[in-house]
C-alpha cells in the first residue's frame, strides 16, 4: 500500500485547476518526516526577488531508511499517475524533489512559476507542529497577479496537500509567518507535451 493516501482529494478548476487533500500522510511518516526537517535536513537560505526561504534538492541528501518508503520507485509512480489524473495532464516519469522552510518573517508573494520549459504540474505536502491563523503563512490563491484578486486561502495544516497546474494563471503565494516552523514537501512534474503543442 502506497504512503500517500490521494483518494480524498478535492479538485476544483478555479482559480486555476488544482486539489486539496486533508491528510495525505500516516501521523507516523509524517512524524518521521518531520522530525528528519528539524533536526537533520540540510537547510540552505534561497532569496529570491519574490521570496526568502530555506530549501534543499533531495538530489542532494540521502534520505533516512524510516523514510525510503515515501520517495520509493512504486510510491513516486503512483503519484505521478494519479496526481495527472485529478489535472488532466500525462505527466513524465521524472520528477523532481526539494523541501522548503519558511520561519518567521518569511512569505512568499504573488507569483505563478510559470517559466518556458520549467515544470508543469506540482504537488505540496504540508507539515508543521500544529498551524493555526495566528501563525500566518497561509497559501492564497489568486485569480491574476494583483493582490484584489485573492479567491481563497488555505491553512498549511499539517499532513495535507495541494496539487496543481502551473500556468501563467496559477498565481499563488503564502501570507507571512509569524511563528512556528512552516515545512512543505514538493514533488514537480513535467506533462508529456508542453500546452503550446496541445492548443
Amino acid at each position: 500500500m502506497s504512503p500517500l493516501d490521494l483518494s480524498g482529494a478535492v479538485s476544483r478548476s478555479q482559480p486555476f485547476a488544482c486539489f486539496t487533500v486533508a491528510e495525505v500522510l500516516s501521523t507516523e511518516l509524517a512524524e518521521a518526516l518531520l522530525g528528519w526537517f528539524e533536526l537533520e535536513a540540510p537547510w540552505r537560505l534561497v532569496v529570491m526577488d519574490f521570496y526568502e526561504q530555506y530549501e534543499f534538492d533531495f538530489r542532494d541528501v540521502e534520505v533516512p531508511d524510516r523514510l525510503r518508503p515515501l520517495f520509493a520507485e512504486d510510491t513516486l509512480r503512483e503519484l505521478r499517475e494519479t496526481a495527472g489524473k485529478l489535472l488532466g495532464a500525462s505527466l513524465k516519469p521524472e520528477i523532481e524533489i526539494t523541501a522548503h522552510k519558511l520561519n518567521r518573517s518569511q512569505k512568499i508573494r504573488i507569483h505563478n512559476d510559470a517559466r518556458p520549459d520549467g515544470e508543469t504540474h506540482r504537488f505540496l505536502i504540508q507539515l508543521n507542529r500544529g498551524w493555526d491563523e495566528g501563525n500566518g503563512g497561509m497559501l492564497m490563491l489568486f485569480g491574476g497577479p494583483e493582490v484584489e484578486t485573492l479567491e481563497e486561502v488555505i491553512a498549511p495544516t499539517s499532513r495535507s496537500a495541494f496539487g496543481f497546474e502551473i500556468s501563467t494563471a496559477s498565481y499563488h503565494a503564502v501570507s507571512q509567518v509569524y511563528r512556528g516552523d512552516r515545512y512543505t514537501l514538493v514533488f514537480s512534474f513535467y506533462a508529456e507535451r508542453s500546452h503550446a503543442e496541445q492548443a
